[in-house]
């Protein structure tokens, strides 16, 4: 799932059908012919070839001479998945009927600084509250919220709801590590609970033609406040490098906030918002169409670093206790104090 889910938000869709239909040729459905369609639509749409440094002419003459005539779906799927890895992309997908490939090198080595079991025996537990995948507890005189996945919906009365049900608190900790991603506008449906007026949290960039360097100018993104705000106190947000898609971009948003530090690791990215398109033998492609940017204009695709870091630790090492909450329970107290 990706933020791109829901790039109509953004009023994005007409121009992304006009320009694909000025750029679409015509191959045939051969194991080459495939091939052909698959690597010119990503060299035509991709948006991340010169921040990445690929060269995706010489990636294309590694790939091609494994393909012919007779080759099978199965080995024409894992040349292809091959070489839509080397993009170093997790918002790079190619799906078929009896499989989908996913770039996994973004996680690799990553030993997340977190271990659930230990959040949801001794932070969670007995004095959770929880409602639409949002769950709540407090720590001391501190609101804990914990969110796993920007899948689903949340609204303003959802988090308002556990708001009034915790009762009354001095700060608050949410806990997206290892959010992997979801929907867009539920990234911006919960930051909106946070802001007290319209603010500028983004820029976007348009693919607006077939070569590598063809882009619009910025476009500004502002997100509107909610009905209500929630919460105008102090707030921290725990990340990890397993935090992306619509989670980078809700980091991305909260950190306008004047009120907000987010404690951790730099996030895992994933700043592109996507576009599928499909090939003549039915597989799916899905890859990064158009990049995003925070206020300074400056790509978020390789992530966002935190405002204190908290190194990665071994899950294992996590025992009773979870460092990063302690540390940001702390944090938030002695700001309060102050």
């Amino acid at each position: 799932m990706n933020i791109g889910r829901r790039l109509a938000v953004l009023g994005v869709s007409l121009i992304l059908s006009s320009c694909i239909q000025d750029w679409a040729i015509d191959y045939d459905n051969s194991p080459k012919g495939n091939f052909d369609l698959l690597w010119t639509s990503v060299d035509e749409h991709y948006c991340f070839f010169e921040q990445k440094g690929v060269d995706w002419d010489s990636i294309r003459k590694v790939y091609e001479p494994k393909v012919s005539a007779s080759t099978g779906n199965e080995e024409l799927f894992t040349i292809c998945s091959s070489m839509l890895n080397e993009l170093r992309d997790g918002h790079v997908n190619l799906y078929s009927g009896f499989d989908t490939s996913a770039y996994m090198g973004r996680s690799m080595g990553m030993a997340a600084a977190f271990n659930p079991k230990v959040v949801n025996e001794n932070y969670l537990g007995d004095n959770l509250v929880e409602e639409g995948g949002l769950k709540a507890s407090k720590i001391r005189n501190v609101a804990y919220f914990r969110y796993e996945s920007f899948e689903g919906d949340i609204s303003t009365s959802i988090v308002q709801n556990v708001v009034d049900e915790l009762g009354s608190f001095t700060g608050l900790i949410i806990d997206i590590r290892d959010n992997g991603g979801g929907y867009e506008l539920a990234a911006r449906n919960f930051a909106s609970c946070f802001f007290q007026k319209k603010s500028l949290v983004a820029y976007i960039k348009y693919k607006d033609g077939p070569a590598h360097s063809d882009f619009s100018d910025f476009y500004p993104q502002y997100i509107e406040p909610a009905s209500k705000v929630v919460f105008s106190g102090n707030i921290v947000i725990l990340t990890n490098r397993l935090v992306y898609s619509s989670a980078n971009y809700f980091v991305l948003m909260m950190k306008c906030l004047p009120n907000v530090t987010v404690i951790g690791d730099t996030t895992g990215g994933g700043g592109g918002f996507p576009f599928s398109s499909q090939l003549y033998n039915g597989w799916t492609v899905r890859f990064s169409h158009n990049p995003i940017f925070n206020t300074n204009k400056e790509s978020i695709e390789e992530g966002i670093e935190p405002d204190i870091t908290i190194g990665q630790r071994n899950k294992r090492a996590y025992v009773g206790e979870d460092p990063v909450i302690e540390f940001a329970v702390d944090y938030l107290t002695n700001s309060n104090a102050r």
